[in-house]
């Protein structure tokens, strides 16, 4: 996926169309101004878009560039894969999420859930509804189906995400979406690690 035109000096580099519509909506949430959000597609496009992005016009301007992927199965592998990639391209490597490195660009890693776990961003979105009725409801369904003969849950935290949304009014969004129309508890306190990074972009 080639990067868009650069149009401001921070930019949030993002793991697919979930991720940018969510990244959107949580940044109009916090009221924050001037981060420009880019898709850079799958966890392995990475390596090939930030070449592309730094040959970019205007890449000069660009002083804050954060990048978020999702953990999967290993905290640590994601961001040594992002390290490679910024190595790749001879951009500023940080050797710890969250920890802002080099100027111009100065750059600052998200891997999420955070904390060194695995998971997505499913995984935060689950974890925002846990303490809420409906969890218990959807606890019920998952010990049901999980029970039936030749039914496999392969990805529990996509799984229970949209399970939640079937209890919304419009319950065909996708998860990045349905930030933008308030269905998350944005304030929810598992996203601190999200506001942190955010803020520490700017």
């Amino acid at each position: 996926m080639p990067p868009e035109e650069i149009k401001s000096e921070i930019q949030l580099l993002v793991e697919g169309n979930d991720q940018r519509n969510f990244f959107e909506a949580f940044i109009d949430h916090l009221s924050l101004e001037n981060i420009q959000i880019q898709n850079f597609g799958g966890v392995n496009e990475l390596r090939n878009f930030l070449p592309a992005f730094v040959n970019m016009p205007n890449f000069q301007s660009v002083q804050s560039l954060g990048i978020v992927r999702d953990a999967e199965t290993s905290a640590g592998s994601a961001l040594q894969s992002i390290q490679s990639s910024l190595r790749n391209a001879e951009l500023p490597v940080p050797d710890s999420p969250a920890k802002r490195t080099g100027i111009s660009p100065a750059v600052t890693v998200l891997i999420l859930p955070g904390d060194n776990r695995t998971g997505m961003l499913e995984t935060l979105l689950c974890e925002s509804f846990m303490d809420t009725p409906v969890n218990h409801c959807i606890d019920d369904f998952f010990v049901c189906v999980e029970n039936l003969p030749d039914v496999s849950i392969k990805n529990p935290h996509k799984a229970r995400a949209h399970a939640y949304l079937t209890t919304k009014p419009d319950p065909h969004f996708s998860v990045g979406v349905a930030a933008k129309n308030d269905y998350w508890d944005l304030d929810h306190d598992v996203f601190g690690n999200v506001r942190d990074f955010l803020q520490r972009i700017l």
